[in-house]
């Protein structure tokens, strides 16, 4: 007798092929035709629109915290990945690109969906500072595609400007998330009273005490697994268990001190690599990045699908004209430009400068912010912000991931690093 098939059957039968799927994507990669992102989130989408259960954070509770833990677990794993994947030292001449996305084009950003969303879409202040934080990064986790190659291999000065836009851009981000929540419980108009404490303390220390808390275990996290007890050492057989427990620790440590602990996670690792940097131990990182990668590629694969779930089962069941054209101008138009202004006088050729302020990619941290600061605050337009969002990121992951595809010239996928060993052994 065929027992009872229930949903959790389903969800374990359908992850398990997720999963699967992963497996195939160093052989589909040579496709440009061939979105994997996307092909999850169509199917998510489809699972959505047969009925089966999904969990939507629109309501608030336990769902939303779900989405926010969910989201927030991956993008600090990317985080850690994106730091130790740059070869090129920061230094302020070899990052000059970087920090002008930052400083630059994401305040401009931020400015025009703000006003774009209290004019164009109707949200109120608090809303429109929300969905002006969460679109304005470039997204850690989504962004994987135009970022540079594992370590140890040739980076382009574009690759190298997205992916520590990715990797800084929180500690820019996040001061407006809670800019937006100060808005909704202490009112917009009364920010006279409670805006310098704002600047100073969710603006100034916590920016501060993210990069400098983050740096200092990830030099304390380094040293242990390049000591003779450490991983490093050893073998590196736990290189997966030593990026989740480096990028835990950071950021549970900063977070503890109201630091900013995705901007901590990569200070973390990059505080790693120069700690490896021109000694015996310089190489580690490879093994520790491929660990980085696995695990955000599970969750990557499992979000994805909810993703589509979420949008599937009604998310943009009220979509407007005007929210699906603000999603278009964002790609096309407000991110380029902003981008293009925070480029002006950098020394590089127009096709890279035109490709680094086009691929201002949304995804997952755009979902965690939205839902941290639903966690924290009451918003009354959440539903619209969540709904924008999710045409943003949807669109994002159509766009640019076909963009990549074709305007960048894909490079070899990353050997596995224990294949690698062996092969340079038997050599």
């Amino acid at each position: 007798m065929l027992g009872t098939l229930d949903y959790r059957d389903i969800f374990y039968a359908v992850f398990g092929l997720a999963l699967l799927g992963l497996t195939f994507q160093p052989y589909l990669s040579r496709y440009r035709l061939v979105n994997i992102p996307l092909i999850y989130v169509l199917i998510g989408i489809a699972i959505g629109a047969i009925g089966l259960p999904v969990i939507d954070p629109r309501g608030g509770g336990l769902q939303t915290a779900i989405i926010e833990h969910a989201s927030e677990l991956i993008v600090i794993i990317s985080l850690a990945g994106a730091g130790l994947a740059i070869d090129t030292k920061g230094s302020w001449r070899n990052w000059n690109a970087a920090f002008r996305l930052i400083l630059i084009t994401m305040p401009l950003t931020i400015v025009a969906i703000a006003l774009f969303g209290v004019w164009g879409l109707g949200l109120t202040i608090p809303g429109a500072l929300l969905l002006a934080a969460a679109l304005a990064p470039t997204d850690p986790v989504l962004a994987r595609s135009v970022q540079v190659s594992p370590p140890g291999q040739e980076e382009d000065p574009m690759e190298v400007s997205l992916t520590a836009e990715a990797g800084l851009n929180d500690g820019l981000a996040f001061p407006f998330v809670y800019l937006a929540i100060g808005a909704a419980t202490m009112g917009a108009m009364a920010i006279d009273e409670w805006g310098w404490g704002w600047l100073g303390f969710d603006f100034a220390y916590r920016v501060a005490a993210g990069w400098i808390v983050g740096y200092a275990c990830g030099w304390v996290i380094s040293r242990i697994a390049t000591s003779q007890i450490g991983d490093a050492s050893q073998g590196a057989w736990n290189s997966i268990v030593m990026i989740l427990a480096a990028t835990l620790i950071s950021y549970g440590v900063t977070e503890a001190v109201d630091g900013y602990g995705f901007l901590a996670v990569f200070a973390a690792t990059r505080a790693g690599r120069s700690n490896t940097r021109g000694t015996e131990m310089e190489g580690y990182e490879k093994f520790v990045h491929h660990g980085a990668d696995q695990l955000e590629s599970i969750l990557l694969a499992l979000l994805l699908l909810w993703l589509g779930t979420f949008i599937g089962a009604g998310a943009l069941a009220d979509l407007t004209w005007t929210e699906v054209a603000f999603a278009v101008a964002l790609i096309f138009l407000i991110r380029p430009v902003a981008g293009w202004i925070g480029l002006l006088g950098v020394d590089c050729q127009n096709l890279a400068r035109r490709n680094v302020a086009f691929f201002g990619i949304r995804g997952m941290g755009s979902v965690f912010y939205i839902a941290y600061a639903q966690n924290h605050a009451s918003f009354g337009d959440i539903d619209t912000v969540w709904r924008v969002a999710a045409i943003t990121i949807l669109l994002s992951i159509l766009i640019h991931g076909f963009a990549a595809n074709f305007v960048l010239q894909s490079g070899d996928e990353e050997e596995h690093p224990y294949a690698a060993k062996k092969r340079a052994e038997a050599d």
